[in-house]
């Protein structure tokens, strides 16, 4: 790398089997440096900076046979993936700077030998605050606690269960707290304020249960012609096609989608047809093909699924939105 714009295919499985490649401690050192340089343990001590090790990687794993976003390069190589990552938001997010959704959807595919450096290493990435000022032995906990002090509410959009106290239901239970997808993302986190013993959730855009617009269709389209997954002689939806999309991305939620007038929303869990359903879209963190989201469903009482919404997002229509 120190001589070379790329790496030998031969040492990506090398560096696959590096198990600090994936370590929790990795991205918290990582992310929160000023200067990321990467050194081995040869007596030469040869020393890569950061970003030229990001591009010498990407353009190497971008010349694999069937490179494609539709291929095996994500399974075969899960850690570099995952690394990868890490270095883009190394380069593109300052400390501080990156929203709670970014560090879990990151932190999801890392590992560490106790349950609590998960939580940790997130809280080191987003603020210099400590688990042990939030009053509570709980690590998730803490993470959240610190999340809603600094205002970014985005740890909302996990696969995590929701809390069935009045007032909360729109609040993650404490626990593995999964990002409802685990990819990149931008933004700097989902604004939110609370009044009496309600939160709002701010910049958000509302949408109703609806067939898509041609505006919307034609948009979902393009992104599934860009990512190459249409197949030649493909006989499937665009629903199962941008669901097919979603699991290769580690969407694990359910493949019956909501459709709306800007695009498809895809819960984490099967709504009933039978209940009254909102689809609240966020505009402040997403990713370049949409944005998580959240459905308000309503039959005995007020209950909230979190989910991917994919589609056209309108920062102009964005409002305030009153969570139970």
């Amino acid at each position: 790398m120190q001589t070379s714009d790329h790496v030998d295919s031969i040492h990506l499985d090398v560096l696959e089997m590096e198990e600090w490649v994936s370590r929790a401690w990795t991205y918290q050192e990582a992310v929160n440096s000023r200067n990321l340089f990467i050194t081995c343990e040869d007596p030469d001590g040869a020393i890569v900076h950061g970003s030229h090790f990001l591009n010498c990687l990407g353009y190497t794993l971008s010349r694999l046979d069937g490179s494609a976003f539709w291929s095996g390069k994500r399974q075969r190589y899960p850690r570099l993936d995952a690394f990868e990552s890490l270095i883009a938001e190394y380069v593109m997010s300052g400390y501080q700077e990156r929203s709670a959704l970014e560090v879990m959807s990151n932190m999801d595919r890392r590992t560490q030998r106790r349950r609590e450096d998960h939580f940790y290493a997130m809280i080191g990435a987003i603020s210099t605050a400590r688990a042990s000022s939030c009053e509570t032995s709980d690590p998730c906990e803490a993470f959240m606690l610190v999340c809603e002090r600094k205002g970014d509410y985005s740890f909302i959009y996990s696969a995590a269960k929701r809390d069935s106290t009045q007032f909360r239901r729109w609040r993650p239970v404490s626990g593995d707290l999964p990002s409802i997808l685990p990819w990149h993302c931008w933004g700097d986190g989902q604004p939110a304020h609370t009044e009496s013993e309600f939160l709002y959730l701010d910049q958000m855009m509302l949408l109703e249960k609806l067939s898509m617009d041609r505006e919307a269709e034609k948009l979902v389209g393009k992104w599934l012609d860009l990512i190459k997954i249409r197949g030649v002689g493909s006989t499937k939806s665009l629903q199962e096609l941008v669901h097919d999309a979603l699991q290769y991305m580690g969407f694990k939620g359910s493949p019956d989608c909501i459709s709306t007038t800007h695009g498809l929303f895809f819960p984490c869990e099967r709504i009933s047809a039978d209940e009254e359903i909102t689809i609240l879209v966020a505009t402040r963190v997403g990713w370049t093909f949409g944005a998580p989201g959240i459905a308000r469903c309503y039959k005995n009482a007020e209950l909230y699924t979190p989910g991917v919404f994919i589609g056209r997002v309108d920062n102009a229509v964005a409002t305030s939105v009153k969570m139970s």
